[in-house]
């Protein structure tokens, strides 16, 4: 018979390939200052506190998934991507960005965005990512459940028919959301998000500067929030 330690080591195993595919997923929309490494950590973490409560015979992963990406996003908030000073600097390059896209009739370059703001080319881009982070953990805000494992389960093995009316009117809503957004915001959200291209690669297809397509996700979030407030 395994030892509690063997089991925990057993399960730790079995669910480390959903750690590190979430881990990768929202890591790919972080700062490079942040280490891979620590997400899959504090997603092992939180397997290992919700193991006690694991009933395998009810869709474990649901309860697991929730738990993991919570613990990932606390332990980013904890970086504080939402800083007083940080979100300065999101105003400098928006009215920097405009300035020169009205000076110049055209979108700048990012190395002309550069120049005019003074930044070094690693600092604009850093800064980027942070504000880029700061606008996922708020609308990851919107969606956390905090609900319990045993409505996690019941609801992802059998949901009675008030609950399937109600996921499903929720997800008309969302969608209706998304729809609303301009074409240009829908296009950067599918791209980054759903074709997970980089937000550099965007730009280039785009034609704009990288901080355009900061600007664009930023304020196709920013949207999708205000509009999902009352609903969920």
């Amino acid at each position: 018979m395994l030892s509690r330690e063997e089991k925990d080591k057993e399960a730790i195993l079995k669910y480390l390939p959903l750690v590190k595919s979430i881990a990768y997923r929202i890591y790919k929309h972080l700062p490079d200052a942040v280490d891979l490494n620590d997400l899959i950590g504090y997603g092992i973490l939180a397997v290992v506190e919700a193991l006690p409560k694991l009933d395998e015979s009810k869709n474990p992963e649901a309860y697991l998934r929730l738990r993991i990406k919570g613990a990932m996003y606390d332990y980013l908030r904890s970086l504080d991507f939402g800083s007083k000073s940080l979100r300065k600097r999101e105003r400098e390059i928006k009215a920097k960005l405009e300035e020169l896209t009205n000076q110049l009739g055209r979108e700048p370059t990012d190395e002309e965005l550069i120049k005019a703001l003074g930044y070094k080319p690693d600092e604009f881009y850093s800064d980027l990512q942070k504000i880029s982070a700061s606008y996922l953990l708020s609308l990851d805000d919107l969606f956390r459940e905090g609900r319990s494992y045993e409505e996690v389960v019941s609801s992802s093995v059998e949901e009675n028919p008030e609950e399937k009316v109600i996921k499903q009117d929720l997800r008309e809503k969302i969608l209706k959301a998304i729809e609303d957004l301009d074409h240009r915001e829908k296009l950067v959200l599918q791209l980054i998000f759903y074709e997970e291209i980089p937000a550099k690669e965007v730009a280039k297809l785009l034609k704009v500067s990288t901080a355009r397509v900061s600007q664009i996700k930023e304020s196709a979030l920013s949207k999708l929030r205000e509009k999902l407030k009352d609903m969920v």
